[in-house]
């Protein structure tokens, strides 16, 4: 790009509509809340502390498919929400310091039979297409039954398919992403988290590679915030049990909600 993030007029920074409790707006216009809002704008107004006036922020809609397209168009300078970093990644896109570690849960339906008596049919387990959480599931050495994997282009896409469509048994995706989901009032009785978590992996703030400057004042005011006194706030508005930077056990029983 020809000019950094730092200098430009209006910061436009790309969130998810559907990832609970990390980016996500509850009503029809686009207007997210969430952890990764929360400490974004924190994040941000600091990378401009002392230096420059903040700029306002725009708020621009993005999706697991669309997010890294949108980045590098320059149609967004910084996408903030539950994007993983990974070594693929890496060598496309920068990412800050991590904000968030966790694994993947797989939801399913009541009545899917998912032990060794299920027969031989495979169970059709919907998730996002390309995404972390599908590659999760296809190297877990026994995920606790045999499966076909639907991809579809978006976590909210996977969870109406989830609840909607009589040929999807389960859903696979970010655990604390998935809890929170399945907490709203679609959710039909007796839907089960098995036990199993699947892989363990980061989430940080994704930037384009050719603004270094922007990609070290995002990590500098992420560093201090994350050891700031608003930060403990932020961990208590919008979580209960997870501990952001704690790794899964790895252990626990099924959760029937």
């Amino acid at each position: 790009m020809s000019s950094s993030a730092l200098t430009r007029g209006t910061l436009r920074v790309g969130f998810q509509r559907n990832t609970p409790p990390f980016s996500y707006a509850p009503d029809p216009a686009f207007e997210p809340i969430g952890y990764s809002v929360d400490l974004a704008r924190l994040v941000l107004a600091k990378a401009f502390d002392g230096t420059r006036q903040p700029p306002p922020l725009e708020a621009v809609e993005v999706t697991s498919t669309t997010r890294e397209g949108l980045l590098a168009e320059g149609r967004i300078d910084i996408e903030c929400g539950s994007t993983t970093i990974t070594e693929a990644r890496l060598q496309r896109c920068a990412f800050s310091l991590p904000i968030f570690r966790t694994a993947h849960r797989i939801a399913v339906k009541p009545g899917a039979k998912t032990g060794a008596t299920a027969g031989t049919g495979a169970r059709r387990v919907v998730g996002i297409q390309g995404s972390t959480s599908q590659a999760a599931l296809a190297s877990a050495p026994d995920p606790g039954f045999a499966f076909t994997f639907v991809g579809v282009p978006s976590i909210g896409a996977a969870f109406d398919a989830f609840l909607d469509d009589p040929l999807v048994d389960a859903m696979v995706a970010d655990e604390v992403i998935l809890r929170t989901l399945l907490l709203g009032d679609r959710t039909p009785d007796g839907v089960t988290l098995l036990d199993v978590r699947l892989g363990e992996e980061s989430y940080g703030f994704m930037m384009r590679k050719d603004d270094p400057e922007f990609v070290r004042a995002v990590d500098a005011a992420l560093a201090d915030v994350l050891a700031s006194d608003a930060y403990p706030k932020l961990l208590d508005t919008w979580f209960v049990d997870e501990s952001p930077m704690s790794s899964p056990n790895g252990t626990g029983t099924h959760e029937t909600l």
